[in-house]
């Protein structure tokens, strides 16, 4: 009886294992089999949509320009001449190695800012003479190396003959420096009425010094004070009487440029006037006279507008604004070159 009953539990237990795994494997074959089926599916599909696609003609999506962008103005080109005089080779390296062009800020500033007929090419050579000029025929302002060297010498004897807070080279480099920046952006006011055809109805040169000024006071580095800015432009201005000897002949008087003391205190006078209460001590020290004073204030605003409104019709896009919109950004401008000078920092 009880062989029995052990024979029968060890079938029925044979067939529940059996009946588990057909079971199993049926699971399985099923598994499979749907996935094959979700494959071929998938496969029918994808070969469904690649007909369709290849059925249909190839799209070209063209660039579409932004709307906003408006075009730059007419980029300055600048060359750096090696010298054939072994004398004027520090002063090539000076310009050279250091990029000197690139680093003058007002020139930055408006390089690209304004649409000219044709670039203006700033080139640094030799002169065999000290000079600086404008070449409409080239289109180029030239700085000649000798007039570096010039400059140079000119602020070592300042620094030794008078009371500078930079003693030597700090104080030399410094007026190399400004006389560079002031120098070139007269010939390139030059320049700027050449090619756009300004009409200027004054004498040029006198008109071109004021231009300088001006572009001085309103790009100078973002580093440099408006204190910086007015003592670079008198460094500049003490350039006018290197060559002055109070007694001058007719040719003198009958030159295209003003005598040095003239455009010495035109450009006291520009500086006093556009902040007479900052710069009071232009007059109060005798640099400027207080008759000349008396009407600096409304000649700096003057020139500062005439020269605004000349440039602006000739603004490129991209930078184009109205004149209410200039002077806020000049003011801004200053306002962040103050801030910039003043901050206080642990060396």
């Amino acid at each position: 009886m009880k062989l029995r009953l052990i024979i029968f539990l060890s079938v029925a237990l044979g067939l529940v294992s059996g009946a588990f795994l057909y079971s199993l494997l049926s699971v399985k074959r099923h598994e499979k089999a749907l996935a094959a089926a979700r494959a071929e599916g998938r496969a029918d599909a994808e070969k469904a949509m690649a007909d369709e696609l290849a059925a249909l003609k190839p799209v070209v999506l063209k660039k579409v320009a932004n709307a906003e962008s408006k075009p730059d103005g007419t980029h300055f080109t600048y060359e750096y001449v090696k010298p054939h005089d072994p004398g004027l080779e520090p002063f090539y390296r000076l310009a050279h190695d250091g990029d000197l062009l690139h680093h003058l800020p007002e020139i930055q500033a408006i390089d690209g800012l304004l649409m000219l007929p044709k670039p203006i090419r700033f080139v640094m050579a030799e002169c065999r003479e000290p000079n600086a000029f404008y070449s409409p025929e080239r289109g180029e302002v030239v700085m000649c190396y000798e007039t570096m060297k010039v400059l140079l010498d000119r602020g070592r004897q300042l620094a030794t003959d008078q009371d500078v807070a930079d003693k030597g080279d700090a104080y030399a480099q410094r007026y190399l420096e400004a006389n560079l920046r002031f120098i070139l952006l007269h010939e390139t006011g030059h320049a700027l009425i050449d090619l756009l055809e300004m009409p200027i109805t004054g004498r040029e040169e006198d008109a071109v010094d004021q231009l300088a000024t001006t572009l001085m006071q309103r790009f100078a580095g973002m580093n440099e004070s408006s204190r910086q800015v007015s003592d670079n432009l008198r460094m500049a201005s003490n350039w006018f009487l290197v060559r002055s000897t109070g007694q001058y002949n007719l040719d003198a008087y009958a030159d295209e440029h003003a005598l040095g003391e003239q455009r010495y205190f035109n450009l006291q006078c520009l500086i006093y006037g556009s902040n007479p209460a900052r710069y009071v001590g232009i007059v109060t020290e005798g640099d400027l006279p207080e008759a000349r004073a008396k009407t600096c204030p409304a000649e700096a605003r003057r020139v500062s507008k005439s020269w605004l409104r000349l440039l602006l019709p000739h603004v490129a896009p991209k930078y184009e604004m109205t004149e209410e919109k200039a002077n806020r950004l000049f003011e801004q401008r200053e306002r962040e070159r103050n801030r910039n000078a003043e901050v206080p920092y642990v060396r």
